[in-house]
């Protein structure tokens, strides 16, 4: 269970019951801000450590947040805490994807990712049980992980809360490295010696795995996602142009392509074509990792995902790699590198992943031009790990946060009264409570929203559209559904996808022949 507790004294003590374990409550820093005209507020994880533990009972006045170099009045504090050991059976799993995603918008649930690296190595077999033990020591109900591999992508993340499937994924993680053939094997058939840049196509994967990861995981919530990266090493090397004369001096092969003679189909088994290996050669041979290391820490720290990183190759007589620790360290994660103890360090990180302080404030610096900020977080003088910095908003950004939200615009039909669908009525919904009737529509990421409309006749058809600022709609379908009774017309989703700006909803119904649209106007802050 999450969970959340404040400091007993102060103004920021938050009263009332305990949390019952499938339900808890928002706290001060999780709750939605109260908007104030012309300011941001901005919300800072802090992990103050004693011997690989958090500290607890630490109280506002033990912090001091400077933005800047400018010190920041902290204006809500909570300590979250996450309760593990949780049997599998307790843990509800989320029906798909998308529902995956929408409840890791809720800042209640505690969000990590696992990434393997899949390098052909003698490595893999040290760090199976300890991944697995990993997952049987932290998760709990209001946890969801994802698990990939250097050969997946974004596209491939699904948030889980049980763990029996991953964990045969895990145990199979050595005959997958070892056996299955990846996408850089393709490189073995082209003729112009693309197989060389192999290894170059393989860190290109594990590159392109962890940039979509943080950039996914940063469009479905602002609040704190872990990656934990089970990787050796991770390469800052620039492409060579010498490989380029890989392409030089050689005749086209002939091939057969959709059963005639021309350059090849690659989609034969231990075929590549001409066109194909040669353009892998020219992009291969310009990679700059140096550039695309930088800009992943970079993208991390404006996303808010922490790196912990851990090397399965375990004590060796070189030198650790520094770019594996550079990436946890500059990221605020931790490093598990040289040691065989690779059980104790993914204790370590599980220990590291139970607890954290929550600081908001409102930010002093109103120069709203989209810059980067730069945060520092001291523990009574002394600088901790906490979140490094955040991207500011635009004057645009501002002002839409500032105006008022539209009142629901209602598409009254051609002529005479509504026939088929009344004005909706508008929620926002949480698992801690009941649905929320709203009437002033403003929304954050973290939220439901759930539009109800009243069914006049009986419908030959409805179907829902969304729309942006302009009127356009966005390549997203609601879902749409009746209440059982048949009486309501039912749309609800997460809001975790959406970004700052006005939305409308579109319903279209009709009955009999008569069709009628009714469209309301929603902000997201």
């Amino acid at each position: 269970m999450a969970g959340i507790c404040a400091p007993p004294r102060g103004p920021w003590a938050v009263s009332g019951h305990a949390p019952q374990a499938s339900q808890p409550p928002s706290t001060q820093a999780q709750q939605r801000p109260v908007f104030r005209g012309g300011t941001h507020f901005v919300r800072v994880d802090a992990y103050p450590v004693d011997n690989g533990k958090i500290v607890e009972g630490l109280t506002p006045e033990d912090f001091q947040v400077v933005e800047d170099g400018k010190p920041q009045a902290i204006d809500s504090f909570d300590f979250v805490s996450f309760e593990t050991f949780t049997p599998e059976a307790v843990r509800q799993e989320p029906r798909s994807q998308a529902e995956g995603f929408a409840l890791a918008a809720d800042p209640r649930n505690r969000v990590f990712a696992i990434v393997v690296d899949l390098p052909r190595s003698s490595d893999i077999p040290y760090i199976e049980k300890p991944l697995i033990n990993f997952l049987d020591r932290v998760m709990g109900p209001m946890d969801l992980f994802g698990f990939l591999t250097t050969r997946n992508t974004a596209r491939d993340l699904v948030l889980a809360r049980k763990t029996s499937v991953v964990k045969t994924q895990i145990a199979d993680l050595f005959r997958s490295a070892v056996i299955d053939r990846d996408e850089a094997d393709g490189l073995d058939a082209c003729a112009n010696g693309a197989t060389a840049l192999k290894g170059v196509f393989r860190d290109d994967q594990a590159y392109t795995a962890l940039e979509t990861l943080v950039t996914q995981l940063g469009a479905i919530r602002e609040e704190r996602k872990s990656v934990v990266f089970v990787a050796n090493s991770i390469t800052r090397s620039s492409g060579s142009l010498k490989a380029l004369a890989l392409n030089e001096g050689r005749l086209p092969t002939a091939g057969i392509t959709n059963g005639k003679v021309g350059i090849g189909d690659r989609g034969g088994v231990g075929v590549a074509n001409d066109t194909w290996c040669t353009g892998e050669v020219q992009r291969l041979s310009g990679m700059d990792f140096d550039q695309r290391f930088r800009a992943l820490i970079d993208e991390a720290r404006y996303q808010n995902v922490s790196f912990y990183t851990i090397t399965p190759e375990g004590l060796t007589m070189h030198r650790p790699d520094d770019n594996i620790i550079a990436l946890a360290s500059e990221t605020g994660g931790i490093a598990i590198v040289n040691t065989n103890d690779l059980d104790g360090g993914m204790a370590r990180i599980a220990a590291d992943l139970q607890a954290y302080y929550v600081l908001g404030y409102y930010t002093t610096n109103t120069t709203f031009d989209g810059g980067m900020r730069k945060i520092t977080v001291k523990l009574k003088g002394k600088p901790i790990r906490a979140r490094r910095q955040y991207r500011a908003p635009t004057e645009a950004e501002v002002a839409m946060l500032a105006r008022p939200s539209a009142p629901p615009v209602a598409m009254a039909p051609a002529s005479g009264p509504p026939a088929v669908i009344g004005e909706p009525a508008v929620y926002r919904v949480s698992r801690a409570q009941p649905p929320e009737r709203v009437t002033l529509l403003e929304f954050i990421r973290s939220d439901r929203i759930r539009i109800e409309w009243p069914v006049l006749a009986a419908l030959d058809r409805r179907e829902a559209r969304m729309l942006d600022t302009s009127g356009k709609p966005l390549p997203f379908d609601p879902p749409v559904s009746e209440a059982p009774d048949g009486k309501t017309v039912v749309v609800e989703l997460p809001l975790a996808p959406f970004g700052r700006g006005q939305y409308s909803i579109e319903l279209t119904a009709a009955s009999g022949g008569r069709t009628e649209q009714r469209r309301f106007t929603f902000i997201m802050k």
